[in-house]
């Protein structure tokens, strides 16, 4: 009996070691940016969700429609909903959000597309391979946030 324990145990704290450690990796690195002036294509993993590529239907949710926007609006709903900004310019903005126990880093990314009036969003979690939803909580949380200022 005292053995089961001790196993069960002792792969509890291997699991916990191996969750602080995710974390911590996630510390470093930077949001994938833009290629070919688009957000970059989420890969095979679950962890990732992207406005930009309808094709891809298992990463792929619907961008924001807008008339009129500012960039500093949009940082305001990052900023309001846990985000914090990493870089900003007129019509791209890259910000990290950071889980609360293991401090795992997500990268969230917003391209403005003032030709066709869409805001493309990605949001993706630098380590690990499932994100349980939480990027594609993310982003909705997002819009409905940033919905309801435009109101």
């Amino acid at each position: 009996m005292k053995i089961i324990l001790i196993v069960i145990i002792s792969i509890i704290l291997i699991g916990l070691i191996y969750f602080f450690y995710l974390g911590y990796k996630s510390q470093t690195g930077t949001a994938r940016g833009l290629v070919n002036s688009k957000l970059t294509p989420c890969s095979n993993k679950p962890n990732c969700i992207c406005t930009e590529y309808p094709d891809d239907k298992t990463h792929f949710t619907d961008a924001i429609k807008f008339d009129s926007v500012e960039i500093d609006n949009i940082i305001k709903v990052i900023e309001s909903t846990g985000g914090r900004i990493v870089k900003s310019t007129d019509h791209y903005i890259a910000a990290t959000y950071t889980s609360g126990l293991f401090k795992y880093v997500d990268d969230f990314e917003i391209r403005m597309d003032t030709q066709a009036k869409l805001l493309h969003i990605r949001s993706a979690s630098r380590v690990g391979h499932s994100d349980m939803g939480a990027n594609l909580k993310r982003v909705e949380n997002f819009k409905r946030v940033f919905l309801e200022r435009l109101k």
